[in-house]
């Protein structure tokens, strides 16, 4: 059941990111159906898999909060003060009874409220399966292989000029590398994501190769030759993701996911857990020559939208600023979660002329859905699955890499999450909720004493 649920959800980027409404219902059924069976046999003891939410107690229940506000949104239990204008108009101009919500949209409620449930199932999972250390490695090798393939698939794509996404003609302009995503921004985040997962392959195979030092001519050539040999498949699978996430062109992946491997040095010198400091200074350096080559070869697009950004001609920090007072306007209810798409025409003004169906900063988003307490207990409860994860680096002799890279992938989303949407992605998602799910299993010691 491992297996069938790592795969299940290593697939999910294939149809467009799992961003249609068949591909993410079709995913909530899947991931129900797993968490059925997985929790039924727990109860009858027919696994040797024991089911707790011990590790993340707290963020879990602080998840709630905007799951149980949700709900109420959707209903038509909520008083009439609450409820949002719309429905009173609607009320008192047509003919019959009319049900009032406080969202806008509870279709849309709902919908959002699904995907929710599916990325917290994902990561429940994923903790539990992924307590079993060979089951986190493998998890994590498998994600980073996944990245692989998609990497190469969007690399083929874009090179090749077939204008297609999948077997479908492409509806977009393919100007950059975005594998089986609509988006290159959501893609980007994807492969940061995959490229941060092979740094435990990697780091194996330094370390390994320090077997007899390189003060002397052996081992210096035992060095070498261990990390060319051995050492080959995750240089080339970095090597082939860093340049699928150079050629997206997308300047928030780019810098998140930059910002990401910058925060994992920072904590593998600041923890002391390698204490081989060669092994760091090979990993680093290894990973700044694949970065300067293929930037060099690949990142001349790149790099001119780099020196394009321009606060004034983004149309985008026009919407923050217009969510910003809307959010002031009403912070405690919010107008229903998933809502922004219809909600926002109601305050989009002349400033606007594009077209906005996401805000492209997901906390003002969530906040001008749910409202700014049922919000910022969200926003809290990853926050603090990310204080388990770097805290677990520091407590764990073993199998810290796991953890810290939960750190990292939570830093790479949330700085994403400051422009763009990619955390809306539900294959994004899926992968993020993962990643977390096998780090925080890791994030606590096998044994005390």
């Amino acid at each position: 059941m491992f297996k069938f649920f790592l795969y299940a959800t290593l697939l999910a980027p294939i149809p467009f990111g799992a961003n249609r409404s068949w591909a993410w219902s079709l995913y909530a059924i899947l991931l129900g159906l797993i968490g059925l069976i997985v929790f039924v046999t727990a109860l009858l003891n027919r696994t040797e898999m024991h089911i707790s939410i011990q590790p993340v107690k707290y963020p879990l229940y602080l998840a709630c909060v905007p799951i149980v506000w949700s709900l109420l949104q959707l209903s038509n239990l909520a008083p009439d003060s609450w409820v949002h204008p719309f429905w009173q108009l609607a009320s008192e101009q047509l003919p019959g009874h009319i049900k009032t919500h406080i969202s806008l949209t509870p279709q849309e409620t709902m919908t959002a409220l699904m995907k929710l449930f599916s990325y917290l199932l994902v990561f429940f999972l994923s903790l539990q399966f992924n307590r079993n250390s060979e089951h986190a490695a493998f998890t994590f090798k498998s994600i980073a292989y996944a990245g692989l393939i998609y990497a190469i698939y969007g690399l083929v794509i874009y090179l090749g000029q077939y204008n297609t996404l999948l077997w479908f003609d492409a509806w977009v302009p393919m100007d950059a590398v975005n594998s089986t995503f609509v988006n290159r921004n959501s893609y980007a985040t994807y492969a940061g994501l995959t490229l941060l997962t092979s740094f435990p392959s990697l780091l194996e195979k330094i370390q390994s190769s320090f077997q007899y030092g390189i003060n002397g001519h052996y081992g210096r050539q035992y060095f070498f030759e261990h990390i060319l040999v051995r050492g080959w498949l995750p240089i080339l699978l970095i090597i082939i993701i860093t340049t699928a996430l150079f050629l997206s062109q997308s300047r928030g992946g780019f810098l998140s996911t930059a910002l990401a491997i910058l925060m994992f040095f920072i904590i593998a010198l600041l923890s002391h857990k390698i204490r081989n400091n060669f092994a760091i200074m090979a990993l680093l350096a290894i990973i700044a020559v694949i970065s300067w080559g293929v930037l060099d070869q690949s990142g001349d697009k790149l790099i001119e939208r780099l020196d394009s950004i321009s606060f004034k001609s983004e149309e985008r920090f026009a919407v923050y600023d217009i969510l910003s007072k809307a959010n002031n306007e009403n912070r405690w209810l919010g107008m229903g979660y998933g809502s922004f798409h219809n909600s926002f025409r109601l305050y989009r003004d002349e400033t606007i002329s594009g077209y906005f169906d996401m805000a492209h900063n997901t906390y003002l988003e969530n906040i001008f859905e749910l409202g700014l307490p049922q919000a910022s207990a969200l926003f809290i409860a990853i926050f603090w699955t990310a204080l388990i994860c770097l805290h677990g680096v520091w407590i764990r002799r073993k199998n810290w890499l796991y953890p810290a890279i939960g750190f990292c992938a939570s830093l790479l989303v949330s700085a994403h999450s400051l422009i763009d949407f990619s955390l809306q992605i539900p294959a994004v998602s899926f992968t993020y909720a993962l990643i977390m799910g096998a780090a925080v299993g890791q994030a606590k010691p096998t044994r005390k004493g």
